[in-house]
């Protein structure tokens, strides 16, 4: 999603999230989540997921940002999470992995040197 608001941002503005500031940010990233947030649950429930709506949260809020960082912990410490080599989608700019959905696919021949 951060790299959805960001370029957004970056289209409709000029700015990147550095120019804006973290908490700017941050509200950015809220106000497309209340813009779409339900948009997505909407799709998860048409394709059949049944799941209790009412627990629902995102994962930003404050009050369960720990609660999610916890869990990756625990799930990396009980062995069911691992860090490996395989290929993934890897954002120099977010320091960070990011789906699929939010990489630009640009076709290359040969080998690429990063500069």
């Amino acid at each position: 999603m951060q790299t959805v608001v960001e370029k957004k941002l970056e289209r409709e503005t000029g700015q990147t999230r550095h120019d804006l500031g973290r908490h700017a940010f941050i509200n950015k990233v809220w106000e497309w989540k209340q813009e779409h947030g339900d948009r997505i649950k909407q799709q998860t429930k048409s394709l059949g997921a049944s799941l209790n709506w009412s627990q629902a949260y995102f994962t930003m809020d404050p009050r369960h940002s720990q609660l999610v960082r916890d869990a990756f912990i625990r799930l990396y410490d009980d062995g069911l999470i691992y860090r490996s080599t395989k290929m993934v989608s890897w954002s120099c700019a977010l320091q960070s992995v990011i789906s699929d959905i939010e990489v630009d696919k640009i076709p290359t021949e040969g080998r690429t040197l990063i500069e």
